[in-house]
């Protein structure tokens, strides 16, 4: 079962002046000069594990070209307006979901994002959300959003992108909003060599770059 650590009620720190109030719309930022990259995937899911060891490094490298939606929730389901979520790897998988979103909306740095999403991902068990948050420089109030309905808006903002796509498989990987079997492929087995291809496809790059070479 998953329990938060007592650790972490010694780390919370707001890093705002409280949390904005939700669109219900689903967020999906879009920046013209950016690959856009949304990442469907769910907290305990051994095929999202997986690809983590690809997401970290390639995100990496190439932050500075991709604009990247990181949307934790997978092939769960909600039941009357988010009083209920059933997750496909059990209940755990619904909390770490909502963790993980918690956390991920305490800040715009998708590089911080990214680093905490990947550490938690390839942590045996819930038990360095605290560590994964500090080495990512987030200190929020976590327990505050798992126990409110900010977290509840949050995975049902999360279902809403899900469902968008309807995926078959998780962790589906998603470029410029719309879903590409091929693409979501070549993904699984070579992040970086897609990246490259379609930041070549749709000139992303400085001619004088030499990053995909």
């Amino acid at each position: 079962m998953f329990t938060l650590p007592t650790a972490l009620s010694l780390l919370l720190l707001i890093l705002s002046p409280g949390w904005a109030e939700l669109d219900d719309k689903p967020r999906e930022k879009r920046q013209s000069d950016k690959l856009h990259v949304t990442l469907l995937y769910e907290s305990l899911c051994p095929d999202t594990r997986n690809f983590m060891h690809q997401l970290g490094p390639v995100y990496k490298e190439f932050q500075d070209y991709i604009d990247i939606l990181l949307v934790p929730f997978g092939k769960a389901q909600s039941e009357r307006n988010g009083a209920i979520f059933h997750c496909q790897h059990g209940p755990a998988e619904c909390k770490g979901n909502r963790l993980q979103g918690c956390v991920i909306n305490s800040t715009a740095n998708q590089a911080a994002q990214v680093q905490f999403v990947v550490c938690q991902m390839l942590a045996p068990d819930y038990s360095r959300i605290d560590q994964c948050a500090n080495e990512a420089g987030l200190l929020t109030d976590v327990v505050q959003c798992l126990s409110s309905e900010t977290g509840t808006k949050l995975q049902l903002q999360a279902e809403l992108v899900t469902k968008k796509y309807s995926p078959s498989f998780i962790p589906t990987i998603v470029y410029n909003g719309v879903f590409d079997q091929q693409l979501q492929d070549h993904s699984l087995r070579d992040f970086r060599g897609t990246v490259c291809y379609l930041l070549r496809q749709r000139n992303l790059l400085p001619s004088s770059s030499t990053i995909c070479q």
